[in-house]
């Protein structure tokens, strides 16, 4: 299993759709709550205007903990675009948002399994909590993916203090699960006429 910790290399990363009917709503207001991570708290997200336009298939409220910087800015810079671009995503492009997200998740799991088995402490951490809007369930699975990342991110910490990881291990399992969530907003990118139906980009 000590594989998933490789950086190896990710798919070919691709180097933009959104129509939606029905009256936009306003954009949730975030209250800014100080807490002890240091982290500037998020006051607004970016492309809210833009997904409080999509009308949900069912629309629920999420509360997402987090500690790292990487996570704050992923939520804050890039959650609001890639919901909404998987809300206006159909055919193939529907089908590589699915194929990602599934394999993202996994690793994810895969990755936290082989970190646990070293048995390091559970300390507390202070977080920063964030409640995100999810009108359709893969925006959901992109939420389950932040929240492992969160896990991974503090378990391997917890794992390298106590000396049971190395530096370089650590950081390199760091490095290649935020390539793994950026991988997800490259996929997001193109429109939904640049995919064939089984969810491959088509060549320029």
């Amino acid at each position: 299993m000590a594989a998933v910790l490789e950086t190896g290399p990710l798919p070919d990363e691709p180097t933009g759709d959104a129509a939606t009917s029905g009256t936009p709503s306003a954009p949730a207001t975030l209250t800014p709550v100080p807490s002890g991570t240091g982290l500037k708290p998020i006051e607004r997200l970016t492309s809210d205007t833009r997904y409080a336009k999509i009308v949900p298939d069912s629309q629920q409220l999420t509360a997402l903990q987090y500690s790292s910087l990487f996570t704050r800015t992923f939520v804050r810079s890039d959650f609001n675009f890639c919901a909404t671009k998987i809300s206006v995503a159909r055919g193939g492009k529907l089908r590589a948002l699915d194929k990602t997200l599934r394999e993202t998740s996994e690793w994810f799991t895969q990755a936290l399994a082989w970190v646990e088995q070293h048995r390091a402490r559970n300390l507390p951490w202070p977080c920063e909590t964030i409640e995100l809007e999810v009108k359709r369930p893969l925006t959901g699975q992109l939420v389950r993916c932040l929240s492992q990342y969160e896990r991974l991110f503090k378990r391997a910490i917890e794992t390298r203090n106590e000396q049971k990881l190395g530096d370089e291990r650590c950081s390199a399992m760091i490095a290649n699960a935020e390539k793994k969530l950026k991988y997800i907003v490259q996929v997001c990118i193109p429109d939904n006429d640049q995919y064939d139906d089984d969810g491959n980009r088509r060549e320029s």
